[in-house]
């Protein structure tokens, strides 16, 4: 119960929907990568600003709440057939710049919160061996 509140009530929930998110983007940033050449292929992405705001907006809300009331679990973004490059006559929307500056930001994310998470749990684990490092 102890472990379980200090997991549930810190930071580890939201960094585990942020990993879920820059996973199942990666996906999506994969297979636009594999089919930039497919004619008529539309684009899909995640839009990270909207998720963003959702995160922020449910961390401002388990912040006014009652402890253990508020989770992140339902927290999700939908996919998106981003319109910002320049349209081609087959409808494709590609650009591989674009593609590759969007896959190393969203790599960099995800590793960013690998190594958030590695660094809460290995603190926790000194805690409970109660071992100051």
């Amino acid at each position: 119960m102890f472990i379980e509140r200090m997991l549930n009530d810190g930071n580890a929930p939201l960094l585990e929907q942020m990993l879920r998110f820059t996973t199942e983007r990666h996906k999506l940033l994969a297979e636009d990568v594999v089919n930039v050449s497919t004619p008529g292929f539309r684009q899909k992405d995640l839009s990270v600003e909207k998720f963003q705001r959702l995160l922020s907006e449910r961390l401002e809300t388990r912040d006014r709440s009652p402890r253990g009331t508020v989770g992140f679990e339902d927290i999700g973004a939908d996919v998106e057939n981003p319109t910002r490059n320049i349209l081609f006559h087959d409808g494709n929307n590609r650009s591989m710049e674009q593609l590759m500056s969007d896959e190393a930001k969203n790599a960099m994310m995800h590793n960013m919160v690998i190594e958030l998470l590695r660094k809460q749990f290995s603190e926790l684990e000194s805690a409970l061996r109660e071992r100051v490092t």
